[in-house]
C-alpha cells in the first residue's frame, strides 16, 4: 500500500435502527425504499483516522484485512459510507457498492454518533 496519508470517517449502519433491513443492500435499493435519500440518521461513525492508502480500494482492503488498531466497526462492506478529507476543499462521501464505490451526498450531521 502507498505512503499517502489520508484521513477518513467510515459510517455504518447501527443494525439495531435498521426497521427496513437496508444493512448490506445496494445504493439503489436504499434510496429507492428511502425516497431518493439515503438515511443518514440510521448511520453511527464507527472510525475517523488517517490510514496509508491512495485509492477507495485501498481502503476496502484495510478495513476487511488489516483493521487499524482500536477499530470496533465491521469489516467494511456494501451500504457502508466513507468519508474522505482532502487537503483542501470539502470531505467527499463514497457509498460501498457490491462492486466498487459511488460518489453520493451524504448528511453526516443526521448520523447518530
Amino acid at each position: 500500500r502507498g505512503d499517502v496519508v489520508v484521513k477518513i470517517s467510515i459510517y455504518q449502519i447501527a443494525i439495531e435502527r435498521d426497521a427496513n433491513r437496508l444493512a448490506f443492500r445496494s445504493l439503489e435499493h436504499m434510496t429507492s425504499a428511502g425516497g431518493g435519500r439515503i438515511p443518514a440518521e440510521l448511520y453511527d461513525c464507527v472510525y475517523t483516522g488517517e490510514v496509508a492508502a491512495e485509492t477507495l480500494e485501498d481502503i476496502f482492503y484495510i478495513f476487511n484485512a488489516a483493521h487499524p488498531l482500536g477499530y470496533k466497526g465491521r469489516s467494511l462492506s456494501v451500504s457502508d459510507v466513507v468519508e474522505i478529507f482532502p487537503a483542501s476543499g470539502e470531505s467527499e462521501f463514497y457509498f460501498c457498492e457490491p462492486i466498487g464505490f459511488k460518489r453520493i451526498r451524504f448528511e453526516k450531521s443526521r448520523t447518530g454518533r
